[in-house]
């Protein structure tokens, strides 16, 4: 088993559950103790909690504090303009780990820029890039593929760095785009190693942020870690999926080729979000394109489902739980009066107690 010896600047692929997935992941992934984690992330949220469509830039926050002269890092005073509608403030607050943010402005190029000289300031030698669920390893014409640009262009930044790199992927599958299968097909491929799983104890060093944090994928793992099996219906209405046992597995590939991932080798020269966006959009699909649509769909949404016909129709189509934010896509607020079918207190519902609390509650 491979374990950086040096001190790492990890980057979340995607966004802040990237992040969380990061820390529950940390303890297979370095050997240093008892200093905090250093976590670049992009500030991507969903439309729930930030209206705008597409990640935010660091001139979108108040706040930050400067590293190397640069405003980059979040502390739990940070917010954005307008207020609210990031929830890095909060993690930074409630984890052991230094948070920054960087942004997608300058393509991967610019983000090249704001890496290198994040590591630089913070003396991190190398970059640990993590993704969750592991969607950066697609080809662009999976079927289930939903989301790969922030993934993508954030690999193709950091192996332009011209650091060490290694990639992170915490619960093959996990995100529902990629399948666990293919995305260990992949892995094993590039010779990747399974350097092992995510333990209960490291779920419960973490259970604090995964009890509020609005992570889906992360959420998978860390039930999969707790013993967890069956299947999840997530965002969107996927097919849901499964609960195994490598679904709390960490896999690592050191000094990644661009060779071998064609959407970030084709992302490796831009210089902005915009020619990102049409490169992504000609080779896979754009997920911006589907904010921008769901944006302008917010007024027009159809009546909330009880939570009886959100049971029926979850379990038609085979799963035995369903993550908070598929609850919540549904129209679904009564959620307090519904904790007792809630897993372990993470953002995923049991269907068999959801039904039986729904049928309570009624009564």
């Amino acid at each position: 088993m491979r374990i950086e010896s040096v001190r790492t600047l990890y980057v979340a692929a995607g966004g802040g559950g990237d992040a969380v997935g990061t820390l529950l992941a940390r303890r297979l992934l370095e050997s240093i103790g008892g200093e905090p984690a250093l976590i670049s992330t992009c500030a991507w949220e969903r439309l729930r909690i930030d209206p705008v469509p597409g990640p935010r830039s660091r001139s979108d926050f108040v706040g930050l504090r400067s590293v190397g002269g640069v405003r980059a890092e979040v502390v739990p005073t940070s917010d954005t303009l307008p207020a609210g509608r990031s929830v890095l403030p909060r993690l930074a607050g409630d984890v052991d780990a230094r948070i920054f943010v960087h942004d997608f402005t300058g393509g991967a190029v610019g983000l090249a820029d704001q890496l290198r000289a994040l590591a630089n300031s913070v003396g991190a030698e190398s970059l640990t890039v993590v993704d969750v669920g592991g969607d950066v390893v697609a080809h662009g014409g999976e079927r289930g593929l939903l989301s790969p640009l922030a993934d993508s262009l954030t690999l193709a930044a950091s192996i332009r760095t011209g650091l060490s790199v290694r990639l992170a992927i915490l619960g093959p599958g996990v995100d529902g785009e990629l399948t666990a299968n293919d995305v260990t097909k992949i892995l094993r491929h590039l010779r990747a190693e399974r350097i092992g799983v995510v333990t209960p104890d490291d779920v419960a060093a973490l259970h604090d942020v995964l009890v509020w944090h609005p992570t889906e994928a992360t959420t998978l793992a860390a039930a999969a870690a707790l013993g967890h099996r069956g299947a999840v219906d997530m965002r969107r209405g996927l097919e849901p999926v499964p609960l195994l046992d490598d679904s709390a597995a960490v896999w690592v590939l050191d000094s990644p080729d661009p060779a071998s991932f064609p959407l970030a080798s084709a992302l490796m020269q831009t210089r902005s979000l915009v020619s990102a966006e049409r490169i992504m959009r000609d080779v896979a699909v754009d997920e911006l394109d589907y904010e921008r649509r769901r944006a302008t769909q917010r007024n027009s949404q159809p009546p909330a489902e009880s939570t009886s016909v959100v049971v029926e129709a979850s379990r038609h189509q085979g799963a035995t739980f369903i993550t908070t934010r598929r609850l919540l896509e549904t129209g679904t607020t009564d959620l307090l009066s519904l904790e007792t079918a809630r897993v372990d207190g993470l953002g995923l519902w049991d269907l068999d107690e959801l039904a039986a609390s729904a049928v309570t509650t009624r009564h």
